[in-house]
């Protein structure tokens, strides 16, 4: 299932204690951790998509183990690349188009938008760290990543809602 709840208050928090952070280091510190805190929550909402898919459809354990297991190894947040993979192999290549077809388009676009823009974004930042008083590079403030939220979400839930209907 796919809750928003914890995140949008952890965005939250990191964006106010961003706005009273007078240094500028440290302020980026909170612009970093809210990017990760997303990425980190994409990666985990995708997993329990196709697990939650997964313990309701699949009947046989050797099956669920298999699905368990390339979701283990499955590690990021690109649609096609980690999300995508994780659909054709739990419900194959034709219901994977019939669950694409079912998905509001803009949601789909939307969604790969923003998970494109933060893998970028989330790549730089994974093999970078703050070096002296200044920080590096500019960084979208907590609440630009907390205003990503609502089409990563809205997308996220169309998925659960096609695969339920398969």
């Amino acid at each position: 299932m796919v809750v928003k709840k914890h995140i949008e208050e952890n965005l939250t928090h990191l964006d106010q204690a961003y706005r009273r952070e007078p240094d500028v280091k440290k302020a980026t510190y909170f612009s970093k951790l809210a990017i990760l805190e997303l990425c980190g929550w994409i990666e985990l909402s995708m997993d329990g998509i196709i697990l939650g898919h997964c313990a309701r459809k699949v009947r046989l354990p050797a099956n669920t183990r298999l699905i368990e297991d390339h979701v283990k190894r499955t590690y990021g947040f690109d649609y096609e690349r980690h999300f995508r993979k994780m659909l054709i192999n739990l419900v194959g290549v034709v219901a994977c188009e019939n669950v694409e077809a079912s998905v509001n388009a803009a949601a789909k676009a939307r969604l790969e938008a923003q998970l494109r823009t933060l893998k970028t974004v989330r790549d730089g930042l994974a093999h970078t760290y703050l070096q002296g008083p200044a920080p590096i590079v500019a960084l979208d403030a907590p609440s630009a990543t907390k205003a990503r939220l609502g089409d990563i979400y809205y997308g996220l839930k169309e998925f659960q809602r096609a695969l339920r209907q398969l």
